[in-house]
Parts: C-alpha cells; sequence; structure tokens
C-alpha cells in the first residue's frame, strides 16, 4: 500500500511523536508498504529537502517562523500537492496537533484518511496558545469531520478529550509503541550513587522545576535531566540557586546512543510532568525496555497513568508535588526488590502491549478497511 504520513516534525528531531513516526513508518516498510513522510524543517529559513532514512521518503518543507510551538510552512500546499500527484498514495495519516492541518482540504476527496489524535490542542495552559486556538479549530474540525478514522492514543485520553467528544463514532483506541531494535545494549557499570534520569523537552507542562526541588529532597541520589528547549536557562538557574550542581546535570540534547546508556543506568526513571500536554510519554516505554523501574504523575485525562501502572510497573504520584516525588524516588531507593518487580513488570507490559510490529499491525487493519 502507498502511503502518506503528514507530521509536524520527523525524524531525526527527537521527541515522542518523531520517534513513533520514524517508528511506525519503518516498520511499515518492512511490512511491505510504500512510505513517504511531509513534515516541516525545525529550523526556519532552511531549504526544503528530501531524503531516505530505512526505506522512508521523507520530505522536509522549508518554513519561515515558528509560533506557538508551531512551524509556519506557506509552501507546505505546494509540497503536498507534488507528493500527492508523484505518489499517488493510496491513505494518507495526518498525525495531530500539527498546522498542516490548515491545508487537508487539498486531500483529493477520493483519498481516505487516518487522523492520529496525539494530543489535545484546547484546554493547553499557554495564553498564546489558547488566544490562537479559534482559529484554528475551524480547520481542526473540518479534518476530524472528514477523517475516516480517528486514532487515539490511550483509554483515558479520549474519555478526557473535549475535541474528539463529538467524534466518538469515529475512534479506536491504538496506543504507540516502541521499535526495539534500534536500541542498543551494552556492559555499563551502574554509578556509585543512585542516578534518577529523566528526559524530554524543557517546557512548561513537564514539570522539570519540581523534579529539580525533589531532588534537593533526596541527597544520597544524583540527578540528569536530558534535553532541551525554552524552560533550559530558567531550569539550570533554579539548581545553581538550590546549590544542587554536582548532583543535578544537564547535559542538553543527547544521541540516541547516550540516551540508551544513560537508561542502562539508572536507578529509576521520572516523568515529573504536570499537564496534558503529556499525553502518552513514549520516553517511559524506552524506559521500560531496559528494566528501569518509572515514576511519575497522576494527571487527571492523560495517558501516563495508563502506561505506567502504580505498583505494577512503578510508582505514580500527585503532580506538581516535588514532596511526592522525593518520597516515591526513596521509595524505590529504600526498597530494591520492589524497583526490580517494576522493572521486570515494566519489560513484560512493554513486549505484550506496546511493541511496535503489533501497533503497525492494528494499524494496517484500519488501513484495509477504509481503502477497501
Amino acid at each position: 500500500m502507498r502511503i502518506l504520513h503528514i507530521s509536524k516534525y520527523s525524524y531525526p528531531e527527537r521527541g515522542g511523536i518523531e520517534t513513533f513516526v520514524r517508528d511506525l513508518t519503518t516498520e511499515q516498510v518492512h511490512r511491505g508498504h510504500s512510505v513517504n513522510v511531509l513534515c516541516h524543517h525545525a529550523t526556519p529559513l532552511k531549504r526544503a529537502d528530501t531524503r531516505q532514512i530505512d526505506g522512508v521518503k521523507i520530505t522536509r518543507a522549508s518554513t519561515i517562523c515558528n509560533t506557538a510551538f508551531a512551524p509556519i510552512s506557506p509552501f507546505f500546499s505546494i509540497y503536498l500537492k507534488k507528493i500527492i500527484s508523484l505518489q499517488r498514495p493510496q491513505i494518507i495519516h495526518i498525525h495531530l496537533p500539527n498546522p498542516a492541518v490548515l491545508f487537508n482540504h487539498f486531500f483529493p476527496s477520493e483519498i481516505p484518511y487516518i487522523v492520529h489524535w496525539h494530543a489535545d490542542v484546547k484546554g493547553s495552559p499557554s495564553a498564546l496558545i489558547n488566544n490562537l486556538y479559534p482559529a484554528y479549530r475551524m480547520f481542526e474540525s473540518r479534518c476530524l469531520s472528514k477523517a475516516n478514522r480517528i486514532i487515539a492514543t490511550s483509554p483515558p485520553y479520549l474519555k478526557s478529550s473535549r475535541t474528539l467528544n463529538s467524534w466518538q463514532d469515529k475512534c479506536e483506541i491504538i496506543p504507540l509503541g516502541l521499535d526495539q531494535s534500534k536500541y542498543t545494549h551494552g556492559q555499563y557499570h551502574k554509578t556509585k550513587n543512585p542516578r534518577i534520569l529523566s528526559v524530554g523537552r524543557f517546557s512548561f507542562y513537564k514539570g522539570f522545576e519540581n523534579l529539580v526541588r525533589a531532588a534537593a529532597l533526596v541527597p544520597e541520589a544524583d540527578f540528569i535531566i536530558a534535553g532541551d528547549g525554552p524552560e533550559y536557562a530558567r531550569i539550570s538557574n533554579r539548581i545553581k540557586k538550590l546549590g544542587l550542581t554536582e548532583r543535578v546535570h544537564l547535559p542538553g540534547n543527547i544521541s540516541d546512543s547516550k540516551l540508551c546508556e544513560l537508561l542502562q543506568q539508572a536507578t529509576a526513571f521520572c516523568l515529573p510532568s504536570v499537564d496534558r500536554g503529556e499525553a502518552f510519554g513514549i520516553v517511559l516505554l524506552e524506559a521500560m525496555q531496559y528494566g528501569v523501574p518509572l515514576i511519575s504523575t497522576d494527571i487527571p485525562g492523560s495517558g501516563t497513568s495508563w502506561v505506567n501502572q502504580n505498583d505494577v510497573t512503578g510508582l505514580v504520584v500527585p503532580p506538581a508535588s516535588p514532596e511526592a516525588l522525593a518520597g516515591a524516588i526513596k521509595n524505590i531507593l529504600k526498597n530494591p526488590e520492589d524497583a526490580v518487580r517494576y522493572g521486570q513488570a515494566g519489560k513484560r507490559r512493554l513486549q505484550e502491549k506496546f511493541t511496535i510490529s503489533r501497533i503497525a499491525q492494528s494499524i494496517d487493519q484500519i488501513y484495509k478497511q477504509t481503502a477497501g
């Protein structure tokens, strides 16, 4: 089958959606599909380019700026029409949220399309996003109304999404998945002190400041928070003010191989997010494959507490509470047998529910039902 994915960004850009789109499209090529990805350049004013990675043809449209975390590309429709003309896709698979939704009226009516709903825009704590949302909503609603099927990533998120409430009859739940073959395993010695790892974009909903404050309450452990973003400087200054520079480290963006190394050295992995912007937490799956016990927050309507099951694969604590995070970390440090139990349960849950081959098979079934 000829498939066109439309994503905001794509690999080698880092992020949960980018990782998933990479793994899904690569798996689809392995299953015999012809796969194109159309996305945006993350860096404004870079020339458009097309490259092939693992058999997937990726076209990055040039952008002029980023507004409210969204790349703006007046040229996107040109690339879209060109790819549709040349590839003649049998199915279009668009990943939302995505400013490319503005161009969904260019989708030929004879080509069915699938919406992959990764997160809501409505209800964001960002004032700028909320101010711009009414304009975006017109295109979002049109896209959802014309979509043949909508894929939600977890039962809690689908149930809590006010936007998807009107389209429940089109929705199907398929979780995100991981291609474990892309993750290396090596012989890494555990560090002298316990190490708590967190990874993600430094944005308002990640809750990294709460993790830094929790670190002040757990002097027996070291902390690494990897990634970059608009909150990086503020979090770095907070670490300095609290006198934690010897124990809390911000290495910035890291390579895939370095992520694998840090995960294998971690005593626990912590996702301290505070908002439904953290819709699923694919980084939890990355930690689960290495048998790392998880600590996450109980965000109402998010899928994170569905991925990390409390007292099964790790611990779930109230959001925005450094004290609760510190308590969970100390619990894992004081109970190594529980930590091992959580890690092994995480490995099993990943194999049973979140492998990319299983996810791709479920999506294939939707394609066949939709395309006929």
